[in-house]
């Protein structure tokens, strides 16, 4: 009897295949070919607004209460707000250009160039508003209420070294300029003494918040009496120079004043708008305080 043969043993990789059927390719129609589609491309335009406008905000506000508050001079902070209002300009111009090519070509991004003219916006609002002042009032650095006499700075020629502007009045010439621009800006007079017109407008001062840095009290009516104060601005913190004189005179006493700012060649109409504010406010206190 002839031994029955034995079938080969099929190798360990054959054995896993053995009973398993073999998965056949899918064919490709030909009626749905397939398409590539390239990434979507952010608009860079949108990242640069989004992130100067994010940088020119936390500048602006840095400047601002850096100088309000005493940490940073004149100077450095009015460079520090024009870098401000520069990135926000571009800010401003790349946001525009951005939302230009989104609508074009369908980009995505909409939503950074919409935030970074937000805050373009909040920064080249005040930006805006100086602009108006600048052109809204006259360019006046010195004013008084005296053409012919202005009152004299003391104590402002110490503090006034270096880059500040003068406390010379001006010449004959620039205060007839002056007086043709501002004629409202005249002496007030009042039918009280000098001694009692000078004790309202001390409280007028004091009620004002302006810093006393001279005052010189008359001793009594017939003699005349000076307050040197620093008014600042409400928001940036500009100083300016502020002396108010009494003088008698034979129906009572005559009130002179003289705004004058530190820095920069226009005041934005601070001092005409200081001078008729306290003036008005004199008046009413004078008639609330004696009656006349």
């Amino acid at each position: 009897m002839r031994p029955r043969r034995r079938s080969p043993t099929p190798p360990p990789r054959a054995r896993r295949n053995v009973g398993r059927r073999r998965r056949r390719p899918v064919p490709v129609s030909p009626s749905r070919p397939m398409i590539y589609r390239p990434p979507e491309r952010r608009s860079r335009l949108a990242d640069w607004s989004r992130t100067l406008g994010a940088f020119a905000v936390p500048l602006l506000v840095i400047a601002v209460i850096g100088h309000r508050f005493g940490r940073f001079a004149t100077d450095p902070a009015v460079v520090l707000v024009a870098c401000a209002f520069a990135l926000a300009a571009l800010a401003l111009l790349c946001g525009l250009a951005a939302l230009a090519v989104i609508w074009r070509d369908g980009r995505p991004g909409a939503g950074h160039a919409v935030v970074g003219l937000i805050w373009a916006a909040l920064v080249l609002t005040p930006a805006a508003a100086l602009v108006w002042q600048w052109v809204a009032h006259p360019r006046l650095v010195d004013l008084s209420t005296d053409a012919l006499d202005p009152p004299l700075f003391h104590a402002a020629a110490f503090e006034r070294a270096g880059r500040a502007n003068t406390v010379r009045p001006p010449d004959s010439e620039e205060r007839a300029r002056l007086r043709a621009l501002v004629p409202d800006v005249v002496s007030r007079r009042y039918s009280i003494g000098s001694d009692l017109l000078f004790s309202v407008v001390r409280r007028q001062v004091e009620a004002e918040g302006w810093t006393v840095a001279e005052l010189q009290a008359p001793r009594g009516d017939g003699d005349r009496g000076r307050i040197e104060a620093v008014a600042r601005s409400l928001i940036f913190g500009f100083r300016d120079d502020v002396v108010l004189r009494v003088l008698p005179e034979p129906s009572g006493a005559r009130i002179d004043l003289r705004s004058s700012t530190r820095w920069g060649i226009h005041d934005l109409g601070r001092g005409a708008r200081r001078i008729r504010a306290f003036l008005e406010d004199l008046d009413k206190a004078v008639v609330d305080t004696y009656g006349r």
